[in-house]
């Protein structure tokens, strides 16, 4: 047991050294759940990127990457109190367990209508006529239309709502496991199904990687939000907290720079880079503008 001479000592011997070396501080830790480990033949996606973005400005905390499923990840934030997830909706049901960064850590074009050429001529309607329909629109004037979606996976308020009324449970073809992203795509690129709802950059790398070449129609549904943002969530604890705080401190510096635009853009076809930098200026209040080399299909392959 320390004597009162030598607590004394302890005290003043952690003081001096963080009197001496101010760099030095107790450090707070957490985990950040990543669906992916980086390795040498693996191209980093969007997320990725942006949180190691990030995690390079952090001084005061240290994170620990661990790799997890993305359902699991939610169970992961109610269960822990110093844990964080990349690129989450923040609705309602999220704040009761989690905690959000003050801005996003990433905006995209909004979710996209992948529908089948096979269903848009079977019904003989244009993608432009689509165009105009809200999704309960579509779900009630094709009866036997066959909608793909992911387990446990939040399309926004308002599209979670329309897509849990019981009227619509017979056009929906629920994909879960560790890949659920990727397998939807997958049938549509199969045609089991006839549409899903998917961001651009997420379809579009998906199609490429796994050569889907089934003719495919992206359309913008009439009730779908222009473009979609993603917070990171943490834990709702005292190091759920800390964490946030120093990450949503992080962000309102790196979301200034060109390279955290340029993440976001190199993620986008071609013809949504435009679209893309509209957005990033709206949410970040930035001014960026592109090289008219930059969105010329010719120097994008």
């Amino acid at each position: 047991m320390l004597t009162s001479v030598a607590m004394r000592y302890c005290v003043f011997s952690l003081g001096a050294i963080l009197t001496l070396y101010p760099s030095l501080t107790l450090a707070t830790s957490a985990l950040w759940l990543s669906q992916w480990h980086a390795s040498d033949n693996k191209v980093l996606t969007m997320d990725e990127q942006t949180r190691d973005l990030i995690l390079d400005g952090i001084q005061d905390m240290t994170f620990t990457l661990e790799q997890t499923t993305s359902k699991r990840a939610l169970v992961r934030l109610q269960e822990s109190r110093n844990v964080c997830v990349s690129d989450r909706i923040y609705n309602k049901e999220r704040a009761q367990y989690s905690l959000a960064s003050t801005q996003p850590q990433v905006v995209v074009p909004g979710l996209k209508l992948y529908v089948l050429d096979a269903f848009i001529k079977k019904y003989n309607i244009a993608p432009v006529d689509l165009a105009q329909l809200t999704l309960s629109d579509l779900l009630t004037r094709y009866p036997h239309f066959r909608l793909g979606t992911v387990a446990g996976r939040s399309y926004g308020k308002a599209i979670d709502d329309e897509l849990a009324k019981d009227a619509h449970k017979l056009r929906l073809w629920q994909r879960s496991g560790s890949d659920m992203g990727e397998g939807v795509i997958d049938m549509l690129g199969s045609k089991r199904i006839d549409a899903l709802l998917e961001y651009p950059p997420v379809f579009e790398k998906v199609r490429e990687k796994n050569a889907i070449d089934t003719a495919i129609h992206a359309v913008s549904l009439k009730d779908i939000p222009e473009y979609g943002v993603g917070y990171v969530l943490c834990s709702k604890s005292d190091e759920g907290e800390k964490a946030i705080r120093a990450i949503s401190k992080q962000l309102r510096k790196v979301t200034k720079q060109r390279a955290y635009l340029d993440v976001h853009l190199s993620a986008m076809p071609v013809s949504f880079k435009q679209e893309m930098l509209r957005y990033y200026n709206e949410v970040y209040g930035t001014d960026f503008t592109l090289d008219p080399n930059e969105s010329s299909p010719a120097n994008n392959h």
